[in-house]
């Protein structure tokens, strides 16, 4: 077998010519792979931004409204428990007055946030945008926290005898604590819904945004779900208009 060896270069400027060769064959490889990783975070950058997206538009986004428009009825409730139980109502009346309160319970999920966490995307988006999901999200569980607490709460007031006539001084006592209990549990779910409900706007998420995605399994429901929930609340009727009425703005498309 004949063996060709490389013949040797005869001057500077044809080893010369030899190296630039090599070393652009180097910067053309080196820049093909740094295309393809820079392409490759791109649409990791995209993928996590549009789960996020549908995270908050179709699970938490609705829920964050929901509660700002329900609020004025979760008072009226209150206060027409308490006025029962401060004008000696008949137990039946009362209870009755118990029966009509009932807030939702939801989870609040941050599912989308905290797998780009854990896989370093958020490290390569815009840090402004980066500031205002981390200031959703970090209300996501304080949210969960306040509405657990909000349903333990709600059984304590209905913790009352079915049976007697009128309430006791300690069963009133009761009635009431719970009461105001209650109002501060909704106060302060309120006051991290606007909170959310402000770094939705900064990131210039709507409700309108919400699109599964094709072929994938989803726990993921349509927003008008909380339209539904509220329309089921005896106490809450007063509220379903202020519910779609806040919906329908944050379903405007930016």
């Amino acid at each position: 077998m004949e063996i060709h060896k490389p013949k040797p270069s005869h001057n500077l400027l044809e080893f010369l010519s030899e190296v630039a060769v090599v070393l652009l064959g180097i910067v053309i490889a080196l820049a093909g792979e740094q295309t393809l990783l820079s392409l490759e975070s791109r649409h990791k950058i995209r993928l996590v931004a549009a789960e996020m997206r549908q995270e908050i538009s179709g699970d938490d986004g609705p829920q964050v409204l929901e509660r700002i428009a329900l609020s004025k009825c979760v008072d009226s409730a209150l206060d027409a428990i308490r006025g029962s139980a401060e004008t000696n109502a008949d137990r039946s009346a009362i209870l009755d007055s118990i029966a009509r309160f009932s807030t939702p319970r939801h989870t609040w999920d941050s599912t989308a946030f905290q797998a780009a966490l854990s896989a370093g995307i958020l490290a390569q988006m815009p840090t402004d945008r980066v500031d205002a999901m981390s200031r959703f999200y970090s209300l996501m569980p304080a949210l969960e926290s306040a509405n657990e607490r909000e349903f333990r709460d709600g059984a304590s007031l209905a913790a009352i005898s079915r049976a007697g006539g009128p309430l006791t001084e300690s069963e009133r006592g009761q009635v009431l604590s719970a009461v105001e209990t209650l109002r501060r549990d909704n106060a302060e779910i309120v006051r991290f819904s606007l909170l959310a409900e402000s770094a939705m706007k900064q990131l210039g998420v709507n409700i309108g945004d919400y699109r599964p995605f094709a072929g994938r399994v989803s726990s993921l429901q349509d927003p008008q779900r909380v339209i539904n929930e509220v329309q089921a609340m005896p106490m809450a009727q007063q509220c379903v208009n202020d519910v779609k009425a806040l919906l329908a703005d944050r379903r405007q498309t930016r």
